[in-house]
């Protein structure tokens, strides 16, 4: 994820956990969320495994993040 904004951003994805891989090109391990900060211009690597079927919504924390339109839902089989 690249954040090109000036404003952090937490990440959240429902239904499932994700491995953090890197951030800001730093390599990292081990870490699993549900939630990551994408700070302001950064970038931040995830892995996950689509292991829970149906529709799952993925939004930014900051309700007025989402009030303009930071969130999603998306389905898969």
């Amino acid at each position: 994820m690249t954040n090109r904004s000036a404003d952090d951003h937490p990440v959240h994805l429902h239904r499932h956990t994700f491995e953090v891989t890197s951030l800001d090109g730093q390599p990292l391990s081990g870490l699993y969320k549900d939630v990551v900060v994408v700070k302001a211009n950064s970038t931040a690597e995830v892995d996950f495994t689509a292991s829970n079927p149906g529709a799952t919504l993925f939004h930014c924390h900051q309700q007025s993040h989402v009030d303009f339109g930071f969130m999603m839902l998306f389905r898969y089989l």
